[in-house]
């Protein structure tokens, strides 16, 4: 077991130089005291009676967590979320508003950053490590979506896992009968990147480390290291990097 948020977090928050100087010395104490197992297993025992506690019906309790600012929001969303979720790795920032459609099908990482107002509601999800999705992302009903490691969502994306199909009768008031609804797939390989505006239609892989550029409409196979334009798809350069350490 490990705290929601454990040393490493703390440990990335200060090296982080455009936070203030105060905040900074006050991350690196925080690092350090949860380096020790005679504060992270009692932290770890309280977490999970809390998030326990959580199910317990109370009137607005879930608006309240739901809508909850700074750091405090973040604390108390980790804690409702990761008993809920089928695996919730720790290290994650779920901010105010974030919209979790089937909480039990989505699986985790760890160094997650999902902003405000992101609406998921596919029906399985996977994110790795690293991931950040940005205001105002829609991930829309059914299908399944993996965002793998240090993969990426800007402002304003839509994906869309699940659609119908135009031979047939369209809408959610037409009789089910009478609809053909299309149920795929969505992967983000890692270090792929899908920039503001852009939409990702069912059946889509983008390739390792590609872009979609803003505006743009991604369908089928996008190769590895792509940049994909409304007219063009280039060849991007390859982030020849190590992996981010944040244990040290």
């Amino acid at each position: 077991m490990k705290p929601l948020f454990d040393y490493r977090f703390f440990h990335f928050l200060s090296k982080i130089k455009s936070q203030p100087r105060g905040h900074r010395k006050l991350f690196k104490k925080l690092s350090w005291l949860l380096r020790w197992k005679i504060v992270t297993v009692p932290l770890c025992l309280i977490e999970r009676i809390l998030a326990i506690l959580s199910y317990i019906p109370i009137p607005l309790s879930y608006l309240i967590v739901k809508s909850m600012t700074g750091f405090a929001g973040y604390y108390v969303r980790a804690i409702y979320y990761s008993i809920r979720a089928k695996h919730w790795e720790g290290n994650i920032i779920a901010d105010e508003d974030v919209i979790f459609e089937n909480i039990g099908e989505y699986e985790f990482g760890e160094f997650i950053q999902i902003d405000k107002r992101v609406i998921i509601g596919c029906k399985s999800l996977l994110i790795g490590k690293g991931v950040h999705i940005a205001m105002g992302v829609i991930i829309g009903k059914g299908g399944h979506v993996s965002l793998l490691d240090f993969s990426g969502l800007s402002y304003g994306c839509i994906l869309i896992p699940c659609s119908e199909k135009i031979s047939h009768r369209c809408g959610p008031m037409i009789p089910y009968g009478e609809r053909k609804i299309v149920s795929g797939t969505i992967i983000l390989e890692k270090e792929s990147i899908v920039f503001s505006g852009g939409i990702v239609l069912p059946y889509t892989i983008i390739g390792q480390g590609s872009v979609i550029s803003a505006g743009c409409i991604a369908k089928g196979l996008i190769k590895d290291w792509k940049i994909m334009f409304m007219d063009a798809v280039k060849k991007r350069e390859k982030i020849i990097s190590k992996e981010p350490d944040y244990k040290t």
